[in-house]
């Protein structure tokens, strides 16, 4: 039933609107699996695309949804799914359609860290600033805050607040380690977390509370919401300037430099004009991110358009370039519109051959292998 709903062909409209939502609360263990059938079967229909998690803990989605459907989709939550009632809405920075088709999968946890929650409070949740009232908070201080960015080391790499302390991490478990390090001996000091839309930051916000720091704050909605804040003071600002003015011209400073990196087809949308990141290949300054398009390797890293067009967009070793290459050819001696090979990156199917600690870490790869040619 599941593959069928996923699969069966739909004609989706052409204009989408992207949403993130979650929210932590019990859910009994045989309902997990209902709500994930009710979901998925009721969300088709609506032409909805995206991932949406359901576990014991509660819920934690990002989808597109049909800009005309948007309200349709809301209005079914509230009447359907009451037990969600403290959801907020979430819209990204850009319109468009950021997932190719459905999926609601069943979790152990929203977000792993691998900490049974017996063992604190989930309940005890920081304390929520807009983002008006974080840049106001943030752009105040006289002295650089303990400010933590609760995201992995390749979300960083393309964007971050000013001063923010960013954790080499792979993994939020490893960011949850560095964050009581950082923390440590400081209970009394003001704490603040930011993260993508606010789910990591509500699940370590709640720790440091239970484990006795009085004044946690995070940033509401994450750095999705903090770029629309500035996106709509652009806007303002551009609207009472003279109409010759442009929005690069506004006097509006944001304290996030650079993108916001999305777990989806985009992979980062800008909040600001800094490219504070380098291209992996040939160090040009690009924060463009991609896979490697051979995907048995499927490296993520930062590609310049040159080196992207150079090196057939792969990560540039010459066995990824070699299977691009053969997969090109054949799609060249193939009908076009043979359902075959078309739009299939190199290798579908084939275990990759970095496990994730490698894969998102493509600088440690690229030596790794150049190592292995000198040697």
């Amino acid at each position: 039933m599941r593959d069928y709903i996923q699969r069966t062909p739909h004609p989706p409209p052409t204009e989408y609107i992207t949403l993130s939502f979650y929210q932590f609360r019990p859910i009994d263990e045989a309902d997990v699996f209902k709500i994930q059938y009710y979901f998925l079967t009721d969300l088709r229909p609506m032409d909805v695309v995206g991932r949406i998690y359901v576990s014991s803990e509660g819920i934690n989605a990002q989808i597109s949804c049909p800009k005309n459907r948007v309200e349709e989709f809301k209005t079914y939550y509230a009447t359907h799914w009451p037990i969600f009632n403290k959801i907020r809405f979430n819209p990204a920075m850009s319109e468009g359609k950021a997932f190719k088709k459905l999926h609601v999968r069943a979790k152990k946890q929203l977000v792993s860290d691998g900490i049974d929650n017996s063992t604190f409070d989930l309940n005890n949740e920081p304390t929520y600033l807009t983002p008006e009232e974080w840049h106001k908070e943030l752009s105040s201080l006289s002295e650089p805050p303990i400010l933590i960015d609760m995201r992995n080391h390749y979300e960083s790499a393309i964007g971050h607040f000013e001063n923010a302390i960013r954790p080499d991490v792979t993994t939020f478990k490893e960011n949850i380690e560095a964050m009581f390090e950082i923390c440590k001996g400081k209970e009394d000091q003001d704490i603040y977390m930011y993260c993508t839309g606010g789910i990591r930051c509500t699940r370590s916000g709640a720790l440091l509370k239970s484990k006795g720091f009085s004044s946690v704050k995070m940033l509401q909605g994450g750095v999705t919401a903090y770029g629309r804040y500035i996106q709509e003071q652009r806007g303002d600002a551009k609207e009472k300037a003279d109409p010759s003015t442009s929005t690069k011209d506004a006097k509006v400073h944001s304290i996030y430099k650079g993108k916001n990196f999305t777990f989806d087809k985009r992979l980062g949308e800008p909040i600001t004009e800094d490219v504070i990141a380098k291209c992996h290949t040939c160090g040009a300054p690009c924060d463009l991110y991609l896979n490697c398009s051979n995907m048995a390797c499927n490296l993520l890293m930062i590609s310049c358009p040159s080196c992207l067009q150079k090196h057939e967009g792969t990560c540039g070793s010459q066995s990824c370039v070699d299977m691009v290459k053969e997969l090109n050819e054949k799609q060249k001696q193939i009908q076009k519109d043979h359902p075959g090979l078309i739009g299939m990156k190199a290798r579908p199917g084939i275990k990759p051959y970095h496990e994730h600690r490698l894969r998102v870490r493509p600088l440690t790869v690229l030596e790794m292998r150049k190592n292995e040619v000198l040697s």
